[in-house]
């Protein structure tokens, strides 16, 4: 049911290619697979999203490469209407504000997907706009977003926080070593404080929490006492 490679750097792309010949098989129960530092590259992912697709079982993936960059990723995530991936982890993979408009699509048509991690990629504030459109799409599935040390600024605390005050089902967010400042955090609490807004736990750094910020946090978890605010 699970399968954990991680730090295999000789695996490369040609094991992978053999590794997915058993994933497609019909018989394959394989629920979860960890690629983590196994040196591949986009050059895997059609193989990849071959697999994936066609895997009765497989609903978790994880990889964290380098050299996976912008080029095919989308491949990851695509697939058919019935593809069972549930939770895709890709932190530190090279990723650019280029593939979120792919994946802002794949956010509000995936009947399934419901974690996604972006740790440690480029995304910039243009790259989370284009998160956002997603997230707000009433048909979004997803609960659990990680965009820790992913390089953008208070620019798109709006839009986050109007993601936040319509996504029906996005429960916990992850915004750590992101330059959100006293302004950001302010634009984040508004959309916290809305009725619409379903967030579990929002996960912030300590430097985010100055004078300011920890009232206007403190005033939110007055109206949303279950809320937890962790930094």
């Amino acid at each position: 049911m699970e399968l954990e490679l991680r730090d295999n750097v000789s695996l490369g792309d040609s094991g992978l290619q053999l590794l997915c010949e058993g994933l497609k098989h019909p018989d394959c129960k394989l629920q979860r697979l960890g690629l983590g530092h196994c040196s591949l590259t986009a050059a895997c992912c059609g193989d990849l999203f071959s697999a994936s697709s066609t895997s009765q079982c497989l609903t978790e993936l994880e990889l964290e490469n380098k050299k996976l960059g912008d080029s095919q990723v989308h491949l990851l995530w695509e697939g058919p209407p019935d593809c069972k991936k549930q939770k895709i982890q890709l932190p530190s993979c090279g990723h650019t504000t280029a593939c979120c408009g792919n994946l802002s699509s794949v956010l509000s048509t995936s009947q399934t997907l419901t974690e996604l991690d972006l740790k440690n990629n480029t995304i910039r504030d243009s790259g989370v706009q284009l998160l956002c459109e997603g997230l707000k799409h009433p048909n979004c599935k997803l609960q659990k977003l990680g965009l820790e040390k992913c390089d953008f600024t208070a620019a798109c605390c709006g839009e986050l926080s109007s993601a936040l005050s319509t996504s029906p089902t996005l429960a916990e967010l992850d915004l750590r070593e992101n330059k959100l400042e006293d302004s950001g955090v302010k634009l984040l609490c508004e959309g916290l404080t809305q009725p619409a807004c379903n967030l579990q736990k929002l996960v912030l750094s300590k430097w985010h929490v100055t004078k300011e910020t920890q009232a206007e946090l403190d005033a939110v978890k007055k109206i949303k006492p279950d809320l937890v605010i962790e930094r």
